[in-house]
């Protein structure tokens, strides 16, 4: 009965062992992947300062063939005073949760529409200025 008790003890000494390492790795992991992500925002942000067009922006992206897409409201705070899009440029990826497809992490650029002409709809213009540039997580293809 002993060795049984001294079994069991032994065998969930060493769960506890292996969900520590395990915790501490992913812990690790993570603060790699930020740090990646920071470095590649330093990088945009020492070339691309606030006050640039759009077009100087994506000029840059397309001369160094960096995929970009668009979106509106990267900082829904904002979402009544701005009808720019925003450019996001993919730079990671993160674990799901079982509820959506994807977890990615991005770069965004977020612009704003300098001109008096504040149309009704989302656009984006050619002289649209950069405001900032964060990183933005982002899940996609939720329930």
């Amino acid at each position: 009965m002993k060795r049984i008790l001294a079994l069991i003890l032994m065998l969930a000494v060493i769960g506890l062992l292996f969900l520590g390492i395990n915790h501490r790795l992913k812990i690790r992991a993570k603060k790699k992947r930020e740090a990646a992500y920071q470095a590649a925002l330093r990088s945009y942000i020492q070339v691309l300062k606030p006050g640039m067009t759009r077009k100087e922006v994506e000029d840059y992206f397309q001369g160094k063939s960096v995929k970009f897409r668009q979106m509106c409201c990267v900082d829904a705070l904002e979402l009544s005073k701005r009808k720019s899009w925003d450019d996001l440029i993919k730079i990671g990826e993160e674990a799901t949760p079982w509820f959506c497809s994807e977890n990615n992490v991005y770069l965004a650029f977020q612009f704003i529409d300098d001109s008096e002409q504040q149309t009704g709809g989302w656009k984006a213009d050619d002289l649209d200025t950069l405001k900032s540039i964060t990183v933005y997580h982002w899940l996609e293809g939720c329930l």
